[in-house]
Parts: C-alpha cells; sequence; structure tokens
C-alpha cells in the first residue's frame, strides 16, 4: 500500500494554485499509472471532467464518470482501475486550517450545488486574475453549510422528491402549495433558509447540473440537450451556463 502525500497524485498535475487554506490541482491521465491500493494524507474532492475509471474503496465499486465528484477522508484507502484516456480531474486538497465553527467537514453536501461551484472553480483558474483566489475560496466554502444547521421538516424532503423527479419541468410555488397543504410564503422561505437559494434558483440549477452530465457523457447535439433538459431553447441554456458555471455549453465539451 502506497500514500500519496500532498500534491502528489498519479496523473501528470498541469496546472496548481495553493495557499495555506487549500490546494487545486489540474491532474491528466494519458498512459497507465499504478493501480495499486493507496490512500491520501488530507481531506480531498475530485471533481472528474473527462474520462473516467472504476474505483474500489473497502465495501463498493464505484464507476466513476464526467460530471462526478469524489470526496477522500484523510486516510481513506481506494485504488483506481481501467482509466479511460484522456482523463481530467480537478482536485482540490483541503488543510484543516479551511475548518472552522461555521465551515465543517461534518456538513459536506455533494448535490448540483458542489458540483456547480467546482466547475467555476475550474472557470477561475483559467481566469487566473486578482480576484480569482477569493473567488476560489467563496466556492469552496459553499460546499460546506454554513452556521448551525436547522432543523429540517419532513415537507422539505417531499418537495426535493418532487423537483428530482420532475427536475425537466416548471413545478410551480402554487402546485407544491396545493400538495403540501401549506402557504406559499411558508415554502418559500423555509426552502430557502435550507436550500441556500430560491426555489426557482434550485430548479434552474437542477437543469444545469443535468445538463452538464449530458453535455460530458453523450454526443447528443447542444440543441437536443436544452430540450430534453427543458430549456425554452439553447441560447436560454446558454444564458445559464455562464451565469452558473461561467462556461457556455460548447466550451464545457471541450474541457
Amino acid at each position: 500500500m502506497t500514500i500519496n502525500k500532498a500534491s502528489n497524485f498519479l496523473g501528470t498535475t498541469s496546472y496548481r494554485y495553493e495557499n495555506d487554506l487549500f490546494s487545486i490541482s489540474i491532474v491528466n491521465y494519458s498512459h497507465f499509472v499504478s493501480e495499486d491500493w493507496h490512500y491520501h494524507e488530507q481531506f480531498h474532492l475530485s471533481s472528474i471532467l473527462i474520462g473516467g475509471n472504476r474505483e474500489s474503496r473497502k465495501k463498493a465499486d464505484i464507476q466513476v464518470k464526467p460530471g462526478k465528484i469524489m470526496t477522500y477522508r484523510e486516510g481513506e484507502v481506494h485504488r483506481n482501475r481501467n482509466t479511460v484516456f484522456p482523463s481530467k480531474n480537478l482536485n482540490v486538497e483541503i488543510s484543516p486550517k479551511f475548518f472552522n465553527d461555521d465551515i465543517k467537514l461534518s456538513n459536506l453536501y455533494l448535490d448540483n450545488y458542489c458540483s456547480l461551484s467546482l466547475l467555476k472553480v475550474y472557470h477561475e483558474l483559467l481566469l487566473n486574475d486578482v480576484y480569482s483566489s477569493q473567488s476560489v475560496q467563496q466556492l469552496l466554502e459553499s460546499c460546506f453549510y454554513k452556521g448551525v444547521l436547522l432543523t429540517k421538516p419532513d415537507w422539505i424532503n417531499t418537495i426535493n422528491t418532487v423537483l428530482q423527479d420532475r427536475w425537466q419541468e416548471f413545478v410551480s410555488l402554487d402546485e407544491l402549495s396545493s400538495e403540501l397543504g401549506l402557504h406559499p410564503v411558508t415554502i418559500s422561505k423555509t426552502f430557502s433558509k435550507h436550500a441556500n437559494c430560491t426555489l426557482a434558483d434550485y430548479m434552474r440549477k437542477l437543469k444545469v447540473e443535468r445538463a452538464i452530465n449530458m453535455i460530458l457523457n453523450s454526443t447528443d447535439s447542444l440543441t437536443e440537450i436544452a430540450y430534453q433538459c427543458g430549456f425554452s431553447d439553447q441560447s436560454h441554456m446558454t444564458r445559464l451556463f455562464k451565469h452558473y458555471i461561467g462556461f457556455n455549453p460548447k466550451n464545457l465539451r471541450k474541457i
């Protein structure tokens, strides 16, 4: 078994940024690398941009494809096999200093917010201007809940299920209100507190996340993907992509 030290990944690192809170690496895989069991000394996130592999952990085998985010606790043993060439990962190693009373590792959540945030991180690396460091830190913080977690009413889970099942539709607040027997204002305010965004923004992000996965994992045209994901047209999809991740769909496909 081997130990991968901080900043030492099996592939070829083409870009690296670091400070005392986190480090970010763009790692490329163009040829065979070790498939031995190993672990990393620091907690990190890995966003799969291109390619993928078959990852084994203690109790599971995971098929890793573009759009997937993997988390690695410090000392977590795993191995990667059947790597697709070329592959490209965005790896974010996080120092214990990053965590505090407001940002806790136990509150990590990997829904569409984190997926979109890490794509924005990649976009900031390409921009690489005076604002990028601060922006990257805020984006990483967005992958963790802040402050004390509120007690979540059961109907929040019902809304999540409805929106996940009907992600390509527009589900109105009045419709949810009628189905749940709750006042629209109660739904709107409570949902926003738990999701850290409005209901409408949440539904937009769901569509963008589904479109990202289709762009990275299919050969369908962008027009077809826009239609399948419930956007009014390709221009609408492009506007939301630029807003949420900085890329337009054509550039995302060229990563």
